[in-house]
C-alpha cells in the first residue's frame, strides 16, 4: 500500500536526473561516484531499479545537499501533498 510521502523509482530518478542535469554532471561520473556501472546508474535515473535509504544517503552526498533537504525537495517537488512539510521549499537551496 502506498503511503502519501512514498519515494516511487520512477519519479525518485526523473529528480536525481534534474540535479544532475543542473549540475552538470554525467551520468558517467554519477556511475563512478556511486561505484557502479553507468548501465546501472542509467536504470536507476529512469526508474527501473529501487532505490533504497544508503542510496538516497549517497547521491545527497554526491550532488553535495544536506540529506534532510534532498528528502524535503523531492517530497516537495514531486508530491504535492506533502507540501506542508516546510512553509518554504528548500529547492532554492538545491539548485
Amino acid at each position: 500500500m502506498k503511503g502519501k510521502s512514498e519515494i516511487t523509482s520512477v519519479s525518485f530518478g526523473n529528480y536525481i536526473r534534474k540535479i544532475r542535469i543542473k549540475r552538470k554532471y554525467s551520468q558517467y561520473f554519477m556511475a563512478h561516484a556511486l561505484e557502479i556501472s553507468q548501465n546501472s546508474y542509467c536504470l536507476l535515473e529512469n526508474g527501473n531499479t529501487k532505490i533504497n535509504l544508503e542510496r538516497i544517503v549517497e547521491l545527497a552526498l554526491i550532488f553535495e545537499i544536506d540529506i534532510h533537504f534532498f528528502i524535503l525537495n523531492y517530497l516537495n517537488e514531486f508530491d504535492p501533498s506533502s507540501s506542508t512539510l516546510l512553509t518554504t521549499k528548500p529547492s532554492t537551496l538545491l539548485l
